[in-house]
């Protein structure tokens, strides 16, 4: 496993909460994204060091799903079957537009952090597009 640890956001009462899972397993990462409602709980972060970490955000079936190897350069997972127009979703308790073919459903969502948590890399069955907005300028 190359995942050293998770981060789950939720919401609660309107306070914000951090919950730090250390070397977490699987099965603790996989209910951790299942658990995203996008509502209350709404991140859910992989780290593998500082600059090495997936971004699972939204819920009910339809994530957002970002990684970087460097916190420079972004990538963004894609359902190339989807169409650019917007969508919107709460990610980190912040509600934002995003093109339809960027919020994907659990099993994609789940084949991403599978394969980030075992390997640290991306799945290269998927479609993944580096994300402009995301880089620092």
């Amino acid at each position: 496993m190359f995942v050293v640890d998770m981060t789950v956001e939720k919401c609660s009462q309107n306070q914000n909460q951090v919950d730090l899972v250390e070397k977490p397993s699987w099965n603790q990462i996989e209910k951790g994204i299942r658990e995203l409602d996008g509502k209350n709980q709404t991140l859910v972060t992989l780290g593998i060091n500082d600059d090495t970490y997936m971004s699972i955000g939204g819920g009910e079936n339809k994530y957002i799903v970002t990684a970087t190897f460097d916190n420079f350069n972004f990538y963004v997972l894609i359902d190339s079957a989807k169409s650019q127009q917007i969508d919107t979703l709460v990610v980190g308790r912040q509600k934002g537009n995003y093109p339809e073919n960027q919020c994907v459903d659990l099993l994609h969502c789940l084949l991403a952090a599978r394969t980030f948590t075992e390997a640290g890399k991306l799945n290269d069955l998927l479609t993944w597009e580096e994300d402009k907005l995301l880089a620092p300028v």
